[in-house]
């Protein structure tokens, strides 16, 4: 539950990610991995990654814009570690699908509703992770306060996934509000890929 882990530091969530057994590159080495692949070494997979400021309204519009494909909306946080540990399935099954079957849209729900720490505040710490994830898919973080969204929508804490099918209908809305997963939860693996697979035409399942 986020409630239980809103002040867990990003920097230890992160560790396990951010742990690299591979000596640092030289400048040699960079300047031979540049003139071989013929870019810029400060180029990187990070920097396509992005994220968006945008009302819960705004992202309802947005979900709506990619009818025709299986979208999967996923309700996360910095400070909710369960969100943080499946989140790079997402990315997962963003990349084996691609963007012409799925649509995959992260929102973040980061913002508090404090005035000393405005949902610009935010935008580093999730921008972090987006990066260190490698989420090169649509990614918002809501200007609206938390607890107001999930009044809003009945959720009572993240993680929370939504699953809408090509006809724009919601597929099913995974949660565990109703302790349903048990105490993990539910996982992209046993519960959200299958859904997925299941909505897509019968030649795509596979992936590319």
């Amino acid at each position: 539950m986020v409630r239980l882990c809103r002040y867990l530091p990003l920097a230890v969530l992160l560790l396990c990610s951010c742990t690299d057994s591979t000596p640092p590159q030289t400048s040699d080495d960079q300047d031979r991995s540049s003139s071989s692949t013929g870019s810029s070494p400060s180029t990187s997979a990070a920097e396509t990654v992005t994220v968006e400021i945008k009302s819960w309204e705004d992202t309802q519009a947005l979900i709506a814009s990619h009818k025709g494909k299986v979208v999967i909306v996923d309700l996360w946080s910095t400070s909710c570690e369960p969100c943080m540990r499946e989140f790079p399935n997402l990315v997962a099954l963003h990349k084996k699908f691609g963007t012409d079957k799925i649509a995959c849209i992260s929102v973040a729900c980061d913002y508090e509703g404090l005035d000393d720490e405005p949902p610009a505040s935010k935008k580093p710490q999730v921008l972090e992770f987006l990066k260190a994830t490698g989420a090169s898919f649509q990614n918002i973080l809501l200007s609206d306060p938390d607890i107001e969204i999930w009044e809003k929508i009945k959720l009572a804490a993240i993680p929370a996934v939504y699953v809408y099918g090509p006809d724009g209908k919601q597929a099913q809305r995974f949660d565990n509000d109703a302790g349903e997963y048990g105490d993990e939860g539910f996982t992209y693996k046993d519960h959200v890929v299958p859904l997925v697979e299941s909505l897509l035409p019968e030649n795509e399942k596979t992936g590319q």
